[in-house]
């Protein structure tokens, strides 16, 4: 009789385990980043192996979430010829992956971010302008099994740009605004 007890009573705990690791707490999210740049430096980051090596971006985010530093590889392909999406005055180029990694202030939990190759237009001269679509893709602690959508629109500065060798690089900053929905395991 007791054997059934704890058989019974172990496959009730398991199974009660296993329905809420699959139930998620989803919140809407809004964040401001704050954020510098350097593209056009050579390194080894180069997703579509077409010689251009991916920019580094960096700075603050101010979240309904909290606070949380980040660091980003955006990777654009070069410029097009004449602007499809962007202003005839601008200079638009064609964008290959975006990967960004949310260090939490507090805490030092880490959400991490993607934006789809689809979900980008970057307009440049004098200004620069950016939209975007990205997801959610999990990340440590709070953030482990992280998942949802969300869409921003930049503004930003160039400080210094210039070309070389068919290859565009710069050094500025930029404000996004995104808002979306994050889901987390409960």
């Amino acid at each position: 009789m007791n054997i059934r007890h704890l058989t019974l009573g172990l496959g009730i705990v398991l199974l009660a385990g296993v329905s809420t690791s699959a139930e998620m707490k989803t919140k809407e999210v809004r964040c401001t980043f704050a954020a510098t740049f350097v593209a056009g430096v050579d390194n080894h980051l180069d997703a579509n192996g077409d010689g251009r090596s991916a920019g580094v971006h960096q700075g603050l985010v101010q979240c309904n979430l909290g606070r949380f530093l980040f660091h980003e590889v955006f990777e654009f392909q070069g410029p097009l010829p004449v602007p499809v999406s962007c202003p005839a005055s601008t200079q638009e180029f064609g964008f290959v992956q975006a990967r960004r990694v949310l260090t939490a202030e507090k805490t030092a939990d880490q959400l991490f971010v993607e934006d789809g190759a689809s979900g980008v237009v970057l307009c440049l001269y004098p200004d620069l302008t950016f939209t975007e679509h990205g997801t959610f893709a999990g990340g440590t602690r709070q953030f482990t099994g992280a998942s949802g959508s969300f869409d921003g629109q930049a503004t930003g500065k160039y400080v210094v740009f210039g070309m070389k060798e068919d290859v565009f690089g710069g050094l500025g900053q930029y404000t996004d605004t995104v808002t979306g929905t994050l889901a987390i395991p409960k």
